[in-house]
């Protein structure tokens, strides 16, 4: 489903999420849960998921036994 957004110009595309999408939220997830959300990061300009001590390329995310969830 598509819908107009108030803002002029933006469309908002309401669909299906890929199984991509879905692993890598539910690997975050269990990241957030298991560790907090003070151990976990995000860092875009690097493409860097930042966790404990060190971290690892944000594409891990992707990976369905990251986590053992997905």
């Amino acid at each position: 489903m598509i819908l107009p957004s108030p803002d002029a110009g933006v469309v908002v595309s309401l669909g299906v999420m890929t199984e991509e999408t879905r692993i890598a939220l539910k690997n975050y997830d269990n990241l957030i849960r298991s560790r907090g959300l003070d151990d976990v990061e995000l860092h875009w300009d690097t493409d860097t998921l930042v966790y404990g001590d060190g971290g690892a390329v944000i594409d891990v995310l992707l990976d369905p036994g990251f986590t053992g969830v997905s």
